[in-house]
């Protein structure tokens, strides 16, 4: 099974035959969506939910990235809504994250690993996605770019100036709230991982105002993103 893992402005996947399905888990019940006939190795998770309801730092991560192994996903492309603070990654463009700092603050689960039948296991980190299908989206869309490095950011309020300005010493290129979060425990579950990261918005401090793409154009690249991600999950022999 292959999973696509939406979020801001990718809540839906319009268009295609899907149905939903609620996911009994140990952290919780997870609405998926689930393909049929050509699709039929397909999840679609929204991760705020279908109607957009769950704030960044409610979503329940653990249920979320359970759900999908419990449906035996494999490999799983998130896409993630971010504001640039370098132009590596500028507003309208989409690219491959290629690390994280987790900036979330501690008060989330993230882990799997809580100790006594949980088990303590310390996940390496060295190769946060998985490279094969990073360079299987990249054969399908060369013009992707390199987004470079995600801050994550624990939300829902927006980053001061001084908060920007020192996560551009840090060496961050892009900002979100979710990501590093979720990655982290795909990685724990053993789950191949990409990360498409579009920018909606140069964050607070680097251009004058916080100006924000319009719905048109983020409705365009939902639905390049959608294609590219569908072609490298079930497209492709490897």
């Amino acid at each position: 099974m292959k999973a696509i893992i939406g979020g801001t402005g990718v809540d839906t996947l319009d268009g295609y035959s899907l149905q939903p399905k609620q996911v009994i888990t140990d952290y919780g019940k997870v609405e998926v969506f689930l393909g049929a006939g050509r699709y039929e190795t397909l999840v679609f998770l929204p991760r705020h939910g279908s109607q957009h309801s769950l704030p960044p730092h409610m979503i329940n991560y653990r249920a979320n990235v359970a759900a999908l192994r419990q449906l035996g996903v494999e490999e799983a492309i998130g896409i993630y809504a971010v504001g640039s603070i370098s132009a590596k990654l500028e507003p309208g463009c989409i690219g491959l994250v290629s690390d994280f700092i987790d900036l979330s603050g501690g008060s989330r689960a993230n882990t799997f690993f809580t100790g006594g039948e949980h088990q303590v296991v310390h996940v390496a980190m060295d190769e946060v996605f998985d490279q094969t299908l990073q360079q299987r989206l990249l054969h399908l869309d060369p013009s992707l770019v390199d987004a470079g490095v995600y801050a994550c950011t624990n939300g829902p309020r927006l980053e001061t100036k001084a908060e920007i300005r020192y996560l551009a010493s840090l060496g961050c290129d892009i900002v979100g709230m979710t990501l590093a979060t979720e990655v982290s425990l795909l990685r724990e579950a053993g789950t191949k991982t990409a990360a498409l990261a579009y920018s909606i918005n140069w964050a607070v401090g680097i251009q004058h105002a916080v100006a924000f793409i319009d719905d048109a154009q983020i409705a365009r690249l939902k639905d390049r993103m959608t294609h590219l991600c569908l072609d490298a999950l079930l497209n492709s022999s490897r």
